[in-house]
């Protein structure tokens, strides 16, 4: 485990899992979209304009394709937390009666979006500081010897 982490700091296998995680957040992004898009469709409500219902399940997720186009690892982690509102709507969901694969669906696509975007932003944020500290080297100032202590 130290020497993984170790090669994650001397920046290694950022790139690579940054790139995997961010095919995860695409895949479960694009398909959560999809399948609330479906929803009022598949289930729809009487007496509710189509695209109210439709607009108002989509758009919370529609505010972060900003973020998720330009690779924001902090829109990534805001995304985290707007993907448990749709866990727990699929969590609701599963329960009721005929909508029991639907929310299976949303549950599971939920949970990936929110892993993946976690682990994104995480990788990201090394990724970008690794790049940093190699365009501009901080000096590191030299270490007082153990035995002297700092006066003030």
């Amino acid at each position: 485990m130290k020497k993984m982490t170790q090669r994650l700091e001397a920046g290694k296998d950022i790139n690579l899992l940054a790139e995997k995680s961010r095919r995860w957040v695409l895949f479960s992004f694009i398909a959560t979209l999809l399948l609330m898009a479906a929803n009022p469709l598949l289930f729809p409500t009487e007496g509710a304009r189509l695209w109210v219902i439709m607009s108002v399940q989509i758009m919370p997720l529609m505010l972060f394709v900003p973020g998720i186009w330009t690779r924001r690892p902090r829109s990534h982690a805001w995304l985290c937390f707007v993907s448990l509102l749709y866990f727990m709507r699929g969590t609701t969901e599963a329960f009721i009666p005929g909508r029991e694969a639907f929310g299976i669906a949303l549950g599971i696509l939920a949970l990936v979006l929110f892993s993946s975007c976690m682990m994104f932003s995480r990788w990201e944020s090394m990724r970008v500081k690794a790049e940093q500290e190699k365009l501009n080297p901080q000096p590191v100032a030299p270490k007082a010897p153990e035995g002297e202590e700092k006066e003030a």
